[in-house]
């Protein structure tokens, strides 16, 4: 249903000739702004002037309308007439008008000043900012602040949309590098600034101060035309939240690809700033929790403007095929839940509860869950408290770990620039942990105190910077939504770490690294035009230990390896790994396979140590992204010299 009525046409009846009404010539009456006593009746004799074009402000023609008074209109055109009688104004030809920190441009405008109704007809074009909004009709209510637009069409920066309604967004805080996923992220093509453009249509647009309303409205994110995707939706309705989020609910939503084949969108409401799934069942591999290959169905239980649940059943498909297509085992299947809710723009809840089987009697040793509190601090510094239950947490060349109980707190601070390429950041922490130990003077799964804190220095300085390809069809953007830049870059980080556990027990630890990083060819031919890499190597320096497995540093001195290479067209290739130097072991390696278009993406990304794999769908400029599960579980997380991050998909 529309968000408010629709307005009714004004009365906008061509004005009667100026001289029948005043008895003054039309020439005597425009010009200079004016200033009449709109009080009586005979109206006041003003200085003629030959500019008919000068800009003209409604506010002092009009001085009793509180709206215009407050905010005036200034209007420059080639003819400007009054009726004073029926309080009328027109403006006609190249008609450019200001109004609340926008601009309106059309053919014709007329506006009556007793209704407060504004009329432009023939090329309306309404500017704010970096949004464009175009179309054949625009009825305004200047006093309501309502408006209705016909055939309207537009660009819409998707980067600044949020800076032009005056919305702040929180950053996120940086990862320390030596803790961080620097090194272990998935190689993606550095690109130049974003063309981060979204054009639409709608047949009718109605909108107020703080919401719109669409019918048959489609929208694209691709520069050029025909699009080779567009998200189409029957009805839509957006309508800002809170200073940083904005409600779009669609009504038979659905996305289309190079204009034939489309896929249903199930959710009807999206939180424009946050990553959304927009395919119903989606597949992923894992083997030690499900049984290998396994499917998902996500049901948005509640998806309110501040709450979500989403229920996610799943079956795993490849442990029915090796129990002889055994159906009715409650193994057979598992259900997960994330629920999400938002007190404030600085502090929101998250849960997650996952069951591997429907056997209520295996719960306590195969279910895992997790509870976390978020609190950005000046929009920078991030203060976490967790409580976790039964984490599963990859500690290099130890393999794979269990926290089998945590609850605690941690304080991540940004990368703080100091100039010349030089970031610090810093972490503070502390839990009470239950986990697997090997000591013989602890039982096998002690309980203890850990306090944690740490430093980072890092340094990149650029090597070279190449020339991204101009940003078209056939060259910069044919395989990626921006011009991809070759570099080559050099970095470094000394940091450190220090462990302390309740049983007397310590873990200090110097880390020092350095490598190189860079990309070659700009992903616009068919045949190997794009190359990424990451070589680097890390020592870390130690001489005790932690009491448990699951943050002991193993590995001192590491090599870090990456490569991703086209392969053909908008396929691409890659591998990433890390080595123990000290004894030849080979961890952590992914693989990945990659299909890049310029307004959408496809992943398929498989850890060989973990043996957990994903697909990941991606479209570009709306946030929407399929399911990383089970790499973006939050009862996933990997260890790095002692220090636990999440894992990112």
């Amino acid at each position: 249903m529309p968000v408010f009525a629709s307005l009714p046409p004004p009365l906008l009846n061509q004005p009667a000739d100026i001289t029948e009404v005043t008895g003054v010539a039309q020439a005597d009456l425009l010009g200079a702004p004016v200033v009449p006593d709109l009080s009586v009746s005979v109206p006041p004799t003003v200085n003629p002037t030959a500019d008919f074009t000068a800009p003209l402000r409604l506010a002092e023609a009009d001085a009793d309308t509180a709206v215009v008074r407050d905010q005036p209109l200034e209007v420059t055109a080639d003819r400007q007439e009054f009726d004073l009688l029926r309080r009328l104004f027109s403006a006609i030809g190249n008609v450019l008008l200001r109004f609340r920190q926008a601009e309106l441009s059309a053919d014709r405008i007329q506006t009556d000043l007793t209704s407060q109704i504004l009329v432009a007809e023939g090329n309306v074009t309404i500017t704010r900012g970096d949004q464009v909004l175009r179309g054949d009709r625009l009825e305004y209510n200047l006093q309501l602040d309502q408006g209705l637009i016909t055939n309207a069409s537009g660009v819409v920066n998707a980067a600044r949309v949020n800076q032009d309604l005056d919305i702040s967004r929180s950053a996120d805080p940086s990862n320390l590098p030596g803790f961080s996923d620097s090194e272990r992220r998935t190689l993606q093509a550095e690109v130049t600034d974003a063309l981060d453009r979204l054009r639409f249509e709608a047949d009718r647009l109605e909108f107020d101060g703080r919401r719109w309303y669409a019918t048959n409205l489609r929208v694209t994110n691709d520069p050029f035309s025909p699009p080779e995707l567009e998200v189409r939706a029957q009805e839509a309705t957006a309508q800002p939240i809170n200073p940083d989020e904005t409600l779009l609910t669609l009504r038979r939503g659905r996305v289309v690809f190079d204009q034939r084949v489309a896929l249903p969108i199930v959710l009807r409401q999206f939180v424009v700033g946050r990553p959304y799934e927009i395919l119903p069942l989606e597949f992923g591999y894992d083997e030690q929790d499900r049984g290998g290959v396994f499917l998902i169905y996500r049901y948005a239980a509640i998806n309110t403007r501040n709450t979500t649940l989403t229920l996610l059943p799943s079956i795993y498909l490849q442990r029915i095929l090796s129990n002889n297509f055994a159906l009715t085992r409650a193994n057979s299947y598992g259900a997960a839940m994330e629920l999400s809710h938002r007190f404030s723009p600085q502090t929101r809840i998250r849960g997650y509860g996952f069951l591997t089987t429907l056997d209520p009697a295996d719960w306590p040793r195969t279910s895992r869950a997790i509870a976390q509190l978020r609190h950005s601090i000046n929009s920078q510094n991030l203060f976490n408290v967790s409580a976790i239950y039964r984490q599963r947490i990859f500690n290099g060349s130890l393999g794979e770990q269990e926290v089998k109980s945590s609850f605690g707190g941690t304080f991540t601070s940004p990368g703080i620039p100091l100039g010349h390429g030089l970031t610090l950041s810093y972490l503070l922490g502390g839990q009470y942990v239950t986990a697997a130990s090997d000591l013989a003077s602890l039982p096998p799964e002690p309980t203890l105190g850990r306090l944690q804190a740490g430093a980072n220095l890092n340094w990149v300085t650029p090597l070279w910077q190449g020339t991204p390809l101009p940003p078209t069809q056939t060259e910069g953007l044919r395989y990626t939504p921006r011009p991809v830049q070759p570099f080559l870059q050099f970095y470094t980080n000394v940091g450190g770490v220090a462990n302390y556990y309740t049983n007397g027990s310590t873990q200090p630890a110097l880390i020092t690294g350095a490598g190189f990083r860079g990309q070659f060819g700009h992903l616009s031919r068919n045949w190997f035009d794009y190359t990424s890499f990451d070589l680097g190597f890390t020592q870390t320096f130690n001489d005790q230990s932690s009491p448990y497995l699951f943050d002991r540093i193993a590995d001192f001195s590491v090599v870090n390896v990456g490569l991703l290479q086209q392969l053909y067209g908008p396929v691409r290739a890659g591998a990433q790994m890390q080595i123990n130097v000290d004894t030849g072991a080979v961890f952590n390696t992914d693989i990945l396979v990659e299909y890049s278009r310029r307004t959408y993406g496809v992943v398929v990304r498989y850890n060989l140590d973990r043996q957990i794999a994903a697909i990941l769908f991606r479209i570009n400029g709306f946030n929407w992204q399929g399911n990383a599960d089970p790499f973006s579980s939050p009862v996933l997380g990997t260890a790095e010299d002692g220090v636990i991050r999440p894992d990112l998909p």
